[in-house]
């Protein structure tokens, strides 16, 4: 390769910030230095979310992820700081039980059999109905069943595509709650206070859909104001247990769907490092796919796609089940084979209340005025054209991965430095 080559190939790279599947355009650029219009080919960032697609462009995301969410926590980006005072409250809400499988309990140990159950040591189907082994974090049985033929795949599959529903009331009964305790009507809680909050869903290794939210009591009218004397953390963490506990969601062919037992409230008051490290968890899941994997990656356009690209039994099986489960009238409405690769959980990832802090569109708008002020060229509106996607050269795709992995770690190398230097007496 030549020189012109090397310097053409690196040009491509850098031109996308490292993108590994740029999308191409084509249309008339004018040079804003001479006023020289001509027409030209444009490589812009795929601006893909999942890490396993695309590293450099999840990479920005999830830096814009942990900004939303920290910016909701202390303030920043246009959320006054004044926030950081008022009830904060970290909330994990997860699925029922659908089927005994395969974890690491507090002791260490998998499911374990109790001595009133000691006679009952298979299931209906022939399979042991309890676990002796002691699984590592990375052990492919976790999450799996005991017993597949035990497990309700239909019931864990409508449960995730039912799930943002049953957010969403719950979320009404805590407001309804809160103006129980406040004395006031539904209606009228804004005038005394506000709940705002945000949350990102993270699939379980079992292929259960649990949330991540965020809880912050504020004032009426702007946010900065305080809320009333009687809405502290204690009573917000109370309301919220018992919400949680009494919410319910009827699913489209009628039965009721719940919480699961296990519920985790924090209050992310207690500690000035609690909001970094919170905003840092949850940014984490915004870059992933169902399990991590490229076959989940996209949506799938055929029930054979799920056979042949999913080793996994127990994925296949929740995928399958996902796209059989669109047959039935019933549940179109849910549109199931869109949402096969997330089994069945058709919400959006992260989602927030309006008034919890910024936005992506914000922080995208920021960031291409900033470099608006630096382009040479400027794009004429109206003129490009979709060209496809891609390198022209097969290495460059290989080569924006390499310099995403070094800047990556340049920049914690500094980060990591300046921590030192700035705790160093």
């Amino acid at each position: 390769m030549n020189a012109e080559e090397r310097s053409q190939l690196l040009y491509e790279v850098q031109q996308t910030n490292n993108c590994s599947h740029p999308i191409r355009l084509r249309g008339e650029m004018v040079n804003l230095a001479t006023g020289e219009v001509g027409e030209r080919i444009l490589r812009v960032a795929c601006k893909d979310r999942r890490h396993v697609v695309c590293p450099s462009c999840s990479y920005l995301y999830k830096a814009d992820a942990w900004i939303l969410v920290s910016s909701g926590l202390v303030g920043g980006k246009g959320t006054p700081e004044l926030v950081g005072t008022h009830p904060r409250l970290f909330v994990t809400l997860t699925a029922p039980s659908f089927g005994s499988v395969h974890t690491i309990t507090t002791r260490g140990g998998c499911v374990a059999r109790s001595r009133s159950e000691s006679q009952l040591a298979s299931c209906p189907h022939g399979q042991p109905t309890f676990c002796r082994l002691h699984h590592g974090e990375k052990d492919v049985f976790l999450g799996r069943p005991l017993c597949a033929e035990c497990f309700d795949y239909e019931g864990a599959v409508l449960w995730n595509a039912h799930a943002s529903r049953l957010w969403n009331n719950t979320i009404q009964v805590i407001r309804r709650s809160l103006a129980d305790v406040g004395g006031v009507t539904q209606s009228s809680l804004r005038d005394v206070a506000q709940l705002h909050y945000l949350k990102v869903a993270e699939v379980q290794r079992r292929g259960l859909v649990h949330l991540h939210a965020i809880v912050r009591a504020d004032g009426p009218g702007t946010i900065e104001s305080p809320p009333p004397e009687w809405l502290t953390t204690k009573v917000l963490a109370s309301v919220i247990r018992e919400s949680v506990r009494r919410s319910t969601a009827p699913r489209l062919d009628g039965l009721s769907l719940h919480w699961g037992k296990i519920l985790d409230v924090r209050d992310l008051g207690l500690s000035e490092g609690d909001a970094r490290k919170v905003a840092a968890y949850v940014a984490k899941y915004s870059t992933k796919t169902t399990d991590d994997s490229k076959e989940f990656a996209r949506r799938f356009r055929l029930r054979r796609q799920i056979e042949n690209l999913v080793d996994d039994p127990h994925y296949r099986r929740l995928a399958l089940t996902t796209w059989d489960l669109a047959e039935r009238p019933a549940f179109e409405p849910l549109h199931l084979r869109d949402h096969a690769h997330a089994f069945g959980f058709t919400g959006q990832l992260i989602t927030k209340s309006r008034e919890y802090s910024t936005t992506f569109a914000a922080l995208r708008g920021a960031r291409a005025t900033y470099m608006a002020e630096r382009r040479v060229v400027d794009p004429v509106e109206g003129t490009f054209r979709y060209e496809g996607r891609g390198y022209d050269d097969p290495r460059a795709a290989e080569l924006a991965e390499v310099f995403f992995t070094m800047e990556r770690e340049l920049r914690e190398e500094a980060a990591a430095a300046w921590m030192a230097a700035k705790e160093a007496p």
